[in-house]
This record gives structure tokens, C-alpha cells and sequence, in this order.
């Protein structure tokens, strides 16, 4: 059975997420390459009072995730969000960029 872990912004500086450095750090700070890999379920949680999240910053922190999953839909699903409307837009849209360039995640 799949394990569960939360990722909650309220334990990261705010209320602006910015830079791709940044998303990488937590990236690294999760070992959300070794979650890709498993069967876990993450809870993501994103505070009214945030203000902003930039797509570098959610890109570096999820970017090879989504790719990982192979679609949009596969990442929601593993990846479950708990943010306002306005933000779950944008997040949408930063999933959809990271699998139409693929490119940046390559090194």
C-alpha cells in the first residue's frame, strides 16, 4: 500500500515562491526523485496568505515530476494539491510547460 507524505508551504519561507534554485533545493530536501519512483501519494498543501508562485520555482520543485508521471493528469493524481483556485490554474498551466519542454530538465 502506498505511503503518504505532505509537502506544506506554511513550512517554507513565504508568502512568494520564486526561483528555480530554490524549488530544486526543496526538491532535494523531499527526495522527490526517490517518491517519483514510489508508489506515494503527496499532499500538497499551499496556505490562503500565499501570494505568488512563480512557474521557475514550482517547475524546480516539480518540473521532473511531472515528467516522471508522463501527463498532467498522472501528476494531479499522485501530486495532490490543496490551493485556491487562482494558483491550481497556474499550476495547470506550469505542469503542461514542463511537458512541452522537456528539455529543461535534462542536463
Amino acid at each position: 500500500m502506498a505511503s503518504n507524505m505532505t509537502i506544506d508551504f506554511r513550512d517554507i519561507e513565504g508568502p512568494i515562491y520564486s526561483g528555480r534554485p530554490r524549488g530544486e533545493s526543496l526538491r532535494r530536501k523531499y527526495e522527490l526523485d526517490s517518491v517519483d519512483r514510489s508508489g506515494d501519494v503527496v499532499s500538497v498543501n499551499v496556505p490562503a496568505t500565499t501570494y505568488s508562485v512563480t512557474s521557475s520555482f514550482f517547475l524546480g520543485l516539480f518540473g521532473p515530476s511531472v515528467l516522471a508521471a508522463g501527463s498532467r493528469d498522472a501528476f494531479f493524481s499522485k501530486f495532490r494539491f490543496s490551493a485556491n483556485p487562482v494558483l491550481m490554474d497556474a499550476f495547470f498551466d506550469y505542469a503542461s510547460r514542463a511537458l512541452q519542454t522537456k528539455t529543461l530538465f535534462t542536463r
